[in-house]
């Protein structure tokens, strides 16, 4: 094969390639402004390390250990899932919570802070409201 065949082959394949990203880019971008963004923080006093568990219909999103000021967030369609739940737990302490309800989660980013008390989430107008576990 010439060299400008094999050159003109690699150009092709090289502007597919780079087209098929981003593509595929585009697409991810597009979903994430339809969808919500889920972000749990770990401020636990005291500095302890929080151990978390969420899952949705269907879903696992699998077991994360976050340090003091860490934090585990995710991306999803509302339309298909209507619930999160997540197992917390630090020392000999678990609880769950609902971290993402439909009927009472409206905004596209959904803010928890996780702490001994309770959850606590930041409304759209950066006031927190807190909750007890249950």
């Amino acid at each position: 094969m010439s060299l400008f065949i094999q050159n003109f082959l690699l150009c092709v394949l090289t502007l597919l390639f780079v087209q098929n990203v981003l593509g595929v880019r585009v697409n991810v971008k597009k979903s994430l402004e339809l969808g919500v963004r889920v972000n749990v923080t770990n401020s636990l006093e005291d500095n302890l390390d929080l151990t978390i568990h969420c899952k949705a219909q269907g879903q696992d999103l699998g077991v994360h250990l976050l340090h003091h000021g860490d934090h585990f967030s995710w991306y999803f369609t509302p339309s298909y899932i209507n619930l999160y739940y997540c197992l917390f737990q630090w020392n000999d302490v678990s609880h769950y919570y609902d971290v993402f309800l439909a009927r009472r989660d409206r905004s596209k980013l959904c803010n928890w802070y996780i702490t001994k008390s309770g959850p606590c989430k930041v409304l759209p107008s950066g006031s927190r409201e807190c909750h007890s576990w249950d």
